[in-house]
């Protein structure tokens, strides 16, 4: 159900390995939900395919373009807070480029606006159809 898009240069199988297990711990300790259903999609370019701040990126030189977008259910405030540290932290660490920080983009969405197994999640899943989208969210 939540599933992560990574854009980002050309990765080895074994970074992506550990990206994918250090990525989905992440997400995991920073949320309500469970690592099995957190999915991951590895978007990647060539140098010369991407801009960043209108320069073509050149992996020798300055920060390459990392874009996340994360597909999730609504999150309380002090979960993006953690989760967009881990999941910046996780990146780096993995890669060994602290310098390579991606731009994290959060896209919330209600049980209505997915569909698994040709059903939305709100009629597939009882207890998500009493789980409203448009609440107002405690202060944390």
């Amino acid at each position: 159900m939540p599933c992560l898009e990574i854009t980002t240069p050309e990765l080895s199988s074994e970074i992506k390995e550990a990206l994918a297990l250090k990525l989905t711990d992440s997400f995991a300790r920073a949320t309500r939900f469970p690592a099995e259903i957190f999915g991951i999609h590895f978007n990647e370019y060539r140098p010369g395919n991407a801009a960043s701040g209108s320069k073509i990126c050149d992996l020798d030189k300055g920060r390459p373009y990392i874009h996340f977008l994360l597909y999730s259910p609504r999150l309380l405030r002090t979960e993006k807070q953690k989760l967009v540290s881990s999941l910046t932290t996780a990146y780096t660490e993995v890669l060994g480029k602290p310098e390579w920080k991606p731009v994290i983009h959060l896209c919330e969405h209600p049980y209505d606006n997915v569909g698994v197994n040709g059903q939305l999640l709100s009629d597939a899943y009882e207890e998500l159809a009493e789980s409203a989208y448009y609440y107002n969210l405690p202060k944390d």
